[in-house]
C-alpha cells in the first residue's frame, strides 16, 4: 500500500509540474534550438535523428535530463541540453506532447520481404519465448503510443534507422563487459539510461536480424 501511494504522489507532483509548463516558450525554444535536426512540428527529416511529436513529455524530460548529466552520451545533444534550464526542458517536452504523432512510414512495404515485416509484427506483438523475449507491446502499446505516465515511450511511426541504432546501442551497453580491450566501443555507441536495465535485457537477446525486422515494423505502426 505504501509503495501504491508513493507512486501516485510521484505521478501526481509529475502531472503538476507538466501543467505549469509553457507551451508557446517551449516552441519557441524548439524552433530555435532543435527543430533543425527534428524537424518542423517535430518530425525529423533525417533517419538517425528522432521525430519528437507526440512523444510522451516525461520521456522527453527524461532524455534531455540524462543528456546533460552525461548518463546517455551523445556529443551534440549533451551540449543541447547543457544550455536548457529545468523549466526550459518542461517547456519543451509538454511542447513535443502536444503534437500528434508522426504519421506512419512506408518503408519496407514494397522493398522489404514480407516474412521480415511478419517478423517484426511477431516480435513486437508477441516476442520471443524461446529467446525470453517479452513482447514489445507490453510496454509501448499495441499501436506504439507509449505508456507516459511510466515514461515508457511512443515508437510509432519512428524512423527504422533510428529504432535499429537505439537497439544496437542498448546491446552494446548490455554486452560491453565482453567486449576485448582494443575494441572498445565510444561511449556514443553504448545507450545505458534505461530504468532497471529493462531494454538492456531485451536487447542482449535479440538478433541482428530481429532488430531490423522489429525497426521497420515499428516504424510502420500508427
Amino acid at each position: 500500500m505504501k509503495k501504491t501511494a508513493v507512486a501516485i504522489l510521484a505521478l501526481g507532483a509529475s502531472m503538476m509540474a507538466f501543467a505549469e509548463a509553457n507551451l508557446e516558450a517551449g516552441k519557441e525554444k524548439a524552433e530555435t534550438l532543435c527543430m533543425a535536426c527534428h524537424g518542423a512540428g517535430g518530425v525529423s527529416p533525417n533517419p538517425i535523428w528522432p521525430s519528437l511529436a507526440g512523444q510522451s513529455a516525461k520521456y522527453t524530460l527524461k532524455q534531455l535530463q540524462d543528456f546533460k548529466s552525461g548518463a546517455r552520451s551523445n556529443a551534440v545533444m549533451g551540449a543541447q541540453a547543457a544550455m536548457l534550464s529545468d523549466q526550459e526542458m518542461e517547456n519543451v517536452s509538454a511542447y513535443y506532447a502536444s503534437l500528434a504523432l508522426p504519421p506512419a512510414a512506408t518503408q519496407g512495404r514494397g522493398d522489404t520481404p514480407e516474412e521480415m515485416l511478419a517478423e517484426g509484427q511477431a516480435l513486437y506483438r508477441g516476442g520471443d519465448l524461446a529467446r525470453g523475449i517479452p513482447a514489445c507491446s507490453a510496454c509501448h502499446g499495441p499501436t506504439g503510443a507509449g505508456i507516459p505516465p511510466a515514461a515508457f515511450p511512443a515508437l510509432s511511426g519512428q524512423q527504422a534507422e533510428y529504432n535499429r541504432m537505439q537497439l544496437q546501442h542498448f546491446q552494446h551497453a548490455a554486452n560491453a563487459d565482453q567486449q576485448a580491450s582494443d575494441s572498445a566501443l565510444a561511449a556514443d555507441e553504448m545507450r545505458a539510461n534505461d530504468p532497471n536495465e529493462m531494454m538492456r535485457d531485451v536487447a542482449r537477446k535479440l538478433t541482428p536480424r530481429q532488430i531490423e525486422a522489429v525497426s521497420l515494423y515499428i516504424q510502420g505502426l500508427n
